[in-house]
């Protein structure tokens, strides 16, 4: 399973861009992806993408939340031990309901 679906990936692009057009002074965007090991610690809440650079701005949470940007790209080829399992892409999660903010809490 791919970690993002193309109509999440471009809403992680339009807010990017959104973004860098109020020169990162907008506040409270909404999640639009959830990525979670399913094996072990470790959840991403997604609300923004860097095309150029595969570059996320979100919440990680590997064992205390910290909001920041990290590299997609690495999400995408990391492999969970003991049986080399990809991270997964919660199916359920809602799309633009929560902020970063409530997803820290």
């Amino acid at each position: 399973m791919k970690l993002l679906t193309k109509a999440q990936e471009k809403k992680l692009i339009d807010n990017y861009n959104l973004q860098e057009a109020n020169n990162g002074e907008l506040e409270d965007i909404k999640v639009v992806a959830k990525i979670f090991n399913p094996y072990g610690r470790g959840t991403w809440y997604l609300s923004e993408l860097n095309p150029d650079n595969k570059t996320a701005f979100g919440v990680a949470d590997l064992g205390f939340p910290e909001m920041g940007s990290f590299a997609f790209w690495e999400l995408e080829q990391t492999k969970v031990p003991p049986f080399n399992m990809p991270l997964e892409r919660d199916q359920y999660f809602p799309e633009n309901k929560h902020t970063l903010t409530e997803c820290l809490e």
